[in-house]
């Protein structure tokens, strides 16, 4: 919260966000079953269990991939620019990169 301003509450908002579509990627029928039943719900325990079947997924690890490989596909367009100062960029992108 103290980096960006908020507490996580995707899951029990049922947000259509990266880690809830990546899971249904890669979930099977079972995972899915366990995605519809708990996904969305208010309760502690379902959360739990969203939480745990993302761990299961290796979510966070497909997460961090994308991230890596997104900040080196954003430095090199940064690298490219002209008219701008790369600071501008450089600075954004401190701001989102390896935030919590």
């Amino acid at each position: 919260p103290e980096t960006i301003g908020k507490i996580g509450t995707d899951i029990q908002d049922k947000k259509c966000g990266w880690l809830c579509v990546q899971a249904l990627m890669k979930c099977t029928k079972e995972q899915r079953a366990i995605m519809d039943s708990n996904y969305g719900v208010n309760d502690p325990a379902k959360i739990e269990t969203i939480k745990k079947l993302y761990e299961e997924l290796k979510i966070k690890e497909a997460f961090e991939a994308y991230e890596e490989q997104s900040y080196k596909d954003l430095r090199a367009l940064i690298d490219k620019v002209t008219g701008v100062p790369k600071e501008c960029f450089e600075g954004l992108l401190g701001k989102i990169y390896k935030r919590s």
